[in-house]
């Protein structure tokens, strides 16, 4: 069953002598979404895995291709959804006018730096973080995504690339590949489900130790569990 999810309205009422009008305004919100989907995605790859005899190179590497990938990408989207909607949280407070400015300028801002966004929202808060474990895994999740969102062949000499410093920390972390265990090729090497479920308790690590921070609701709080 959906968990069920919070749903922002506003309800305006206008009289006059004669008749009454009743405006609703919904606000859009995709953070808890974003994450659903990577969620999905984990336990199709979780699915893959049990089916199939992983350390036979196989037609089921070809599915873990698709599924990791979008538990990495939309994870990483639910972080920036999220940052995005604390950020209207602010603005529809009616908060004092230098606050309301700057949460404006991070609103209208396009940049993909999805880590020092949330670094502006919590000093906009009257917070300053201690950037542990949560964070780290944030930051490197975001690289991740962002590897696959501007993909660049590599060949396996390429140790610039495979070998790249948060590549280095996540074959530290991640279950690899058994294809790849010997002779690692990033992202080949990461496409198991211990990745895509890494992917996902990053992006609620991260959410909750945030939202504790800040003192705002943690809208990434829920969902299914993973094994």
């Amino acid at each position: 069953m959906a968990e069920a999810h919070e749903l922002n309205a506003i309800s305006i009422m206008t009289e006059a002598p004669d008749f009454m009008s009743v405006r609703l305004n919904l606000r859009s919100n995709f953070a808890f979404n974003h994450l659903r989907a990577a969620i999905r995605a984990a336990q199709s790859a979780l699915e893959v895995e049990c089916a199939n005899d992983i350390t036979q190179h196989g037609a089921w590497f070809e599915d873990m291709m698709m599924h990791v990938p979008v538990a990495v990408v939309m994870a990483s989207a639910a972080l920036d959804a999220n940052c995005n909607e604390i950020v209207q949280d602010i603005l529809d407070g009616s908060p004092a006018a230098q606050l309301m400015q700057e949460a404006n300028n991070l609103k209208g801002a396009r940049s993909g730096k999805t880590i020092e966004r949330y670094r502006t929202v919590a000093r906009l808060l009257g917070k300053t973080p201690q950037e542990g474990p949560a964070w780290q895994n944030a930051g490197r999740l975001v690289s991740f995504r962002n590897a696959f969102m501007h993909f660049k062949p590599a060949w396996d000499t390429e140790t610039n690339i495979h070998d790249d410093v948060w590549v280095m920390e996540l074959r530290a972390r991640l279950p690899i590949s058994p294809g790849y265990q010997s002779n690692f090729m990033f992202p080949y090497g990461l496409m198991t489900y211990g990745c895509a479920k890494w992917a996902v308790e990053a992006a609620r690590t991260f959410s909750a130790e945030f939202s504790l921070l800040v003192g705002v609701k943690d809208g990434l709080a829920g969902g299914e569990a993973l094994s």
